[in-house]
């Protein structure tokens, strides 16, 4: 993080220390002006607190939230009311997405990029063109840390979609390369486990960890497509993995069968001397925290 970004959150966090309710500088003007650089309608939203704001043409509310109003809300507020109330202002129709002050400062062109894309709209890529591979955690790497918001991650298994020889007339676009294959997806598994859940015992589980394609780009069927090519590998009798609720409600996983099995609680973060989140056990010592996450699983009836 640079010099720039820790002073932001410093100073953010030095007017929580005095008591002053006030928004941190430049966040959320930098944000709503961002949108309007790249010509996005902003409209503001005052049923939703604090700073919403609704972008019409993409049907999204954004909330930009700042450590100073996580303060203030955590007096008045529990982790489990702070939940329930999240997952009320999610639960109409628009799509919803939380920034938090501290993501945005330490990943501002990740962001820029992703909203700018949306703009764009995004390019469609279709599984039929794709395989699945298996490729190393140096290539996955890579390909995480530019194109997904949370970087690169511990894994034991990593499935690429690439575009094969017989494939490239479809002049798909890609960085990244195995061979003389362009890698345009990611997935990254956990090693499988087997379960002591009551009724699943004994059940061979996996978990999808994080599963990306290049920014601006969907591939239509690319989770199916990974899904079964882990499942044919590793003969497991299930697939369970982990929706962030601040950027996904986890529709495009249920659509091809994954099933709610839990929601989980708020992680609570405090942050380091360089910005970075930094698990803590109290809700009144935490700076920041997530909005929980859905925890889904798929079932297979036969391997």
């Amino acid at each position: 993080m640079t010099g720039d970004i820790l002073l932001k959150l410093q100073l953010s966090l030095g007017a929580i220390s005095n008591g002053m309710a006030v928004y941190p500088i430049n966040f959320y003007d930098d944000v709503s002006s961002f949108f309007k650089e790249i010509e996005l309608a902003v409209e503001i939203t005052l049923d939703k607190d604090p700073n919403t704001i609704f972008l019409p043409e993409l049907s999204l509310f954004v909330q930009c939230y700042s450590l100073a109003d996580f303060e203030i809300a955590k007096k008045h507020s529990d982790p489990e009311t702070w939940q329930r109330d999240y997952l009320q202002l999610i639960s109409g129709t628009a799509e919803f997405i939380r920034i938090w002050e501290d993501i945005w400062f330490k990943h501002t062109s990740w962001i820029k990029q992703y909203f700018s894309y949306r703009k764009r709209k995004n390019t469609s890529i279709f599984a039929r063109d794709l395989r699945g591979v298996n490729i190393s955690k140096e290539i996955a790497d890579h390909f995480l840390e530019k194109e997904h918001l949370l970087g690169k991650v511990q894994a034991k298994r990593y499935i690429g979609l690439v575009v094969p020889p017989h494939r490239q007339f479809r002049n798909i676009t890609s960085d990244y390369f195995i061979g003389d294959q362009k890698l345009v997806g990611v997935a990254a598994f956990a090693k499988p486990m087997l379960m002591k859940e009551p009724g699943l015992e004994g059940q061979l589980s996996g978990e999808l960890i994080r599963f990306c394609s290049i920014l601006g780009t969907r591939i239509v069927g690319g989770l199916s497509k990974v899904i079964q090519y882990y499942h044919k590998e590793e003969k497991v009798n299930n697939i369970m993995t982990y929706i962030d609720l601040e950027w996904n409600r986890g529709e495009g996983y249920q659509s091809i069968g994954f099933q709610e099995v839990q929601l989980t609680k708020p992680i609570l973060y405090t942050l380091n001397d360089l910005g970075e989140r930094v698990i803590c056990q109290t809700w009144e010592e935490a700076s920041t925290c997530t909005a929980g996450n859905k925890k889904l699983r798929i079932y297979f009836s036969e391997n």
